[in-house]
């Protein structure tokens, strides 16, 4: 019975037009942001100055201590502060106390006493960087204004005023503890970047680096779109009035409930196991001609294990509030919660930091030590949101079989209403 009913649910999910819009979607954004997408060639020595190799984030505390202050005058001379309180953009403008509070910061960490000597000292920094070349750019590191650190400054201090101007600020600003090692980047050296290479070929395999970063741009529209067919699968029965002929049926709630959801997981995932065939044929390409081995299975891989528990709660929770309050509240709780995952992450686009996020980040085809590192609290993000799909399933499943008992009239709310309509 199972069985019969899953594939009548995938021919229905293929006559459905929010399942093609969402297959469109997915189409636009692969060929928008890695249609073009290239293989990383091997690095030559003397390849070039800052931009020849790419950058990096760095971890030595006077280089972090420099970038962040160059970022402290920046803000500062324009009289607002950029912060991400709950990941969304707020500009925060001082009062007058506060912004009192923010110069002695800045004089001691500094040791710039005024707005007129900071805007100068921003205006010099920005002239004679636009006369580097070769080496000094280097040592300029990304092109934003760097700051020499007060004579005496230790680190240490350095993080307890920060965390001052953060709780000045409200808080999830740049000048945090969890921001401050994110905020200076450096040049990639030579050996840094053929490091980095042979991770890629030797230890990714090639095809997994640009598995991750085709996970990483697919599962930002994958936590949102699906909720949409699952909201539209649960209404339909309603729209259709066949709801009360569905409930006199003696199949299991179980078997119904469970045919919607694997319908819709399967149905969502072959559009990007397709779309994962092209950059995988690109890499073999590259491959043949490099002499190099490439991991055939590593896009299949990362779809099952980075995407489907992605794909897999959106569709479950869709069901649930769905099926129980019978509106579209799905449509709204999803996109909250997929704002606030997508914000959220813009600081660990790099990868190696995953959190709990609905949607991990990793923009790019490189880092495969951050991966390593992070590789244990990835796994169990995506097994605790596969297991909490699950749940919410047996619950939308539970919740079913009492309306067709009839102890269930939802309509936007519960009624108790003990009388069996069968």
């Amino acid at each position: 019975m199972l069985g019969q009913l899953f594939i009548k649910e995938c021919r229905q999910t293929a006559k459905s037009l929010i399942f093609w819009l969402t297959v469109l979607i997915l189409i636009f954004v692969f060929t928008s942001q890695l249609g073009e997408m290239e293989i990383k060639t091997e690095p030559k020595p003397g390849q070039g100055s800052y931009e020849g190799y790419g950058h990096q984030v760095s971890d030595d505390p006077e280089m972090i201590m420099k970038s962040v202050l160059g970022q402290l005058i920046e803000e500062y001379c324009r009289r607002n502060y950029t912060t991400y309180p709950i990941g969304f953009y707020k500009r925060v403008t001082p009062n007058q106390q506060e912004e009192q509070r923010i110069g002695e910061i800045l004089k001691e960490t500094t040791g710039i006493g005024s707005r007129d000597e900071a805007d100068r000292v921003r205006e010099e920094w920005y002239s004679a960087f636009n006369t580097m070349t070769g080496d000094a750019i280097e040592t300029a590191y990304s092109g934003s204004l760097t700051v020499e650190p007060a004579v005496g400054l230790t680190y240490d201090h350095f993080i307890e005023l920060m965390d001052e101007l953060d709780g000045i600020l409200g808080g999830g600003s740049k000048y945090s503890k969890q921001y401050l090692g994110k905020n200076a980047e450096v040049p990639l050296t030579y050996e840094d970047a053929s490091r980095a290479y042979q991770n890629l070929i030797e230890k990714d395999r090639l095809a997994g680096g640009y598995a991750r970063m085709f996970s990483d741009y697919m599962g930002i529209f994958l936590g949102m779109l699906p909720v949409f067919l699952a909201v539209t699968r649960g209404l339909r029965d309603r729209r259709t009035r066949m709801q009360e002929l569905i409930y006199t049926r003696k199949c299991a709630s179980v078997t119904i409930i469970a045919s919607r959801y694997l319908s819709m997981l399967v149905m969502l995932t072959l559009p990007v196991l397709a779309l994962s065939v092209i950059p995988l044929s690109k890499c073999i390409r590259y491959a043949n001609t490099a002499g190099i081995a490439v991991d055939m299975l590593a896009f299949a891989k990362y779809t099952f294990g980075w995407l489907l528990p992605t794909i897999m709660i959106t569709v479950a929770l869709g069901m649930f509030l769905t099926e129980l309050t019978d509106t579209a509240a799905a449509v709204l709780v999803q996109g909250a919660w997929w704002f606030i995952s997508i914000f959220a992450g813009v600081k660990n686009l790099k990868g190696g930091q995953y959190g709990w996020s609905l949607i991990p980040r990793h923009n790019t085809e490189m880092n495969w030590q951050g991966f390593h590192e992070g590789f244990a609290q990835l796994a169990a993000n995506r097994v605790l949101y596969a297991a909490a799909a699950l749940l919410l399933v047996v619950l939308t499943a539970y919740i079913y079989s009492q309306k067709r008992k009839g102890r269930l009239d939802i309509r936007g709310k519960i009624l108790a209403n003990r009388k069996s309509k069968s």
